[in-house]
């Protein structure tokens, strides 16, 4: 039942269509020609689709419109566009031989594609991290900062604590990508002010050596990473690796039994004491004659 509908509707169509697709058309054809060869067959106007070529030589440039082969006649009814295909199809054109068929319009389908993936959405909410209530970073300090010149800085607040730190940033305009290390501070407060505008307060009003600073909310996160570099560095300086065993020395070379019998020989003579007999085990070994 479907497969009627649809030839139905088809034959319907292609009933009421005036327009003829040519193919195979002569680069050198223009429209004019072209209009003359149907104009038998009631064809009032032809198309010739083209596209603008631009290239870098001059030369080349006297005309960028190329053709691309193909053309589109209307005519008056459909029973003169298929009298025009009926005849002409396949007869030569120019040394080259023309291809017709009626031009059926293009319809997009109006029932979306369950296959095709949504695209994603491109503008998601970035989630800002947690800043923490009492404790404020300061940024791009000079290098050799001391924690009195930030207390004094933060007085009004009452500092607590303060946490030193270098790290590297990355600049992204800067080529090559090479890192920058900053100096930066994270101070703790004891203040009813409101984190925010202690901020602004030291970032618009004071100044570090004559140079305005950068005052911020500090993120819990960054809290946590420089307490637990802190805490790892201070393990590591109480508990250091075991040093590596010493090797024992060598023991001294033992005294040749020959020496030793020499010896005994030699201080005998002096004295006139005959030698003690030597022990069966440190008795040398003497050839016979």
């Amino acid at each position: 039942m479907t497969e009627q509908v649809n030839n139905d509707t088809t034959s319907d169509t292609t009933t009421t269509i005036t327009t003829v697709y040519i193919s195979n058309l002569p680069f050198t054809a223009s429209e004019r020609d072209l209009h003359a060869f149907l104009n038998n067959y009631g064809a009032s106007s032809v198309l010739i689709p083209t596209q603008t070529v631009r290239r870098f030589s001059k030369r080349h440039n006297s005309n960028p419109r190329k053709p691309l082969g193909i053309a589109f006649a209307q005519f008056a009814n459909n029973t003169l566009a298929l009298k025009a295909i009926q005849d002409l199809n396949g007869t030569v054109f120019q040394n080259q031989k023309l291809f017709l068929k009626l031009h059926v319009p293009y319809e997009a389908d109006s029932t979306p594609d369950t296959d095709v993936k949504k695209p994603k959405e491109k503008n998601k909410v970035k989630k800002t991290p947690e800043t923490a209530a009492d404790t404020v970073y300061c940024h791009d300090l000079p290098d050799d900062i001391t924690d009195s010149e930030i207390r004094e800085l933060f007085q009004l607040y009452s500092p607590q604590e303060i946490w030193i730190y270098r790290s590297k940033v990355y600049r992204r305009k800067c080529i090559p990508f090479a890192p920058h290390q900053i100096t930066a501070a994270l101070v703790t407060l004891q203040s009813e002010t409101p984190i925010g505008d202690i901020c602004d307060s030291v970032a618009k009003t004071a100044t570090l050596r004559g140079k305005s600073i950068i005052v911020k909310p500090a993120y819990v996160s960054k809290i946590q990473e420089i307490k637990q570099l802190v805490k790892d560095n201070l393990t590591n300086a109480r508990d250091p690796p075991p040093a590596a065993l010493a090797e024992p020395a060598p023991a001294p070379a033992p005294v040749e039994p020959a020496e030793q019998v020499q010896e005994g020989q030699d201080n005998a003579e002096t004295n006139d004491v005959p030698p003690p007999p030597a022990s069966s085990s440190d008795r040398p070994t003497v050839a016979a004659t």
